[in-house]
């Protein structure tokens, strides 16, 4: 199928329920089949803290219930809170700890007593929570989660975004590594890495300097919010030379090639450049 040509085995799916179930479940002539899928990522909320314990339980389930339906081998769920906000004026009204600590009580509940097999891996952001920026505090989160088969989900692009003076994929490469000297105990928890370059720190830098206020209409607020972001977090290739060696220390049992595309010619384009980095294969172009 198209996704093999780049010497994927399987996929990755965001569950949007109806949508996606209809995608897997409609039958052999479906786009999509259950043995193709690998991964679910939960559909996360980034701004949770505050909300109903019961809603949360009842949202998240649906992605975890959904998962072990279909046997997929891996959920991905970040870890994180922040508000839309927080996210346009940088004023963080919670701290990593706080985040990582409440994450720990709301997973355990979530976990505790399903029949669910399999891994539980929780992904990195910029924003309050796992961010990879200090060794001791994700360890806490993987010890305040009582699940057996927890791990951690490292997204590239994510991690680059803590760090808006990188300027080339070389800098995100020694970047990673030197995160990767301080979690060393840690590494073998690294399960799967989501594969992608986010370069945006000229786009943070210069933001900084006059952040956009939060506006009164809902719709214009979020579109405010998701135009921010996706300029910070950008999901292009990650084809740096360094690429190899850097999964190679990292050893995943899950390997994503993770891009947000305009089209299915661009993302072909952005997965036979990043796959060829790890893989050092060419595929050819589309005809």
């Amino acid at each position: 199928g198209f996704y093999r040509q780049f010497g994927c085995e399987g996929l990755e799916l965001m569950h949007m329920e109806e949508d996606t179930e209809y995608a897997v479940r409609v039958g052999t002539d479906s786009v999509i089949r259950p043995d193709m899928v690998t991964g679910i990522h939960a559909c996360c909320l980034s701004d949770w803290m505050e909300q109903e314990r019961s809603f949360l339980l009842e949202h998240y389930r649906k992605d975890l219930d959904f998962a072990h339906s279909i046997g997929a081998e891996y959920v991905v769920f970040h870890v994180t809170q922040v508000s839309g906000a927080e996210c346009l004026d940088y004023h963080m009204l919670h701290t990593d700890k706080e985040v990582i600590d409440a994450s720990c009580d709301l997973i355990n509940e979530l976990l505790e007593g399903q029949p669910y097999t399999f891994y539980f891996l929780m992904e990195n952001l910029w924003w309050p929570g796992l961010t990879f920026l200090d060794p001791v505090l994700t360890d806490r989160l993987l010890d305040g989660v009582k699940y057996e088969r927890k791990g951690l989900m490292l997204d590239t692009g994510h991690f680059m975004n803590t760090n808006p003076k990188l300027q080339t994929s070389g800098d995100a490469v020694c970047y990673l590594h030197r995160m990767l000297d301080e979690h060393r105990k840690l590494i073998p928890m690294i399960k799967g890495v989501h594969l992608h370059q986010s370069l945006s720190g000229e786009y943070v830098r210069e933001y900084m300097k006059n952040p956009l206020s939060p506006v009164p209409d809902q719709q214009e607020f979020s579109s405010q919010v998701y135009e921010h972001i996706f300029r910070i977090d950008q999901h292009r290739p990650f084809t740096d030379p360094g690429v190899k060696g850097l999964i190679e220390r990292i050893s995943p049992e899950y390997l994503t090639y993770e891009y947000i595309t305009r089209n299915r010619e661009e993302h072909y384009q952005y997965l036979c450049e990043g796959s060829r980095a790890v893989t050092g294969v060419n595929v050819p172009p589309r005809k």
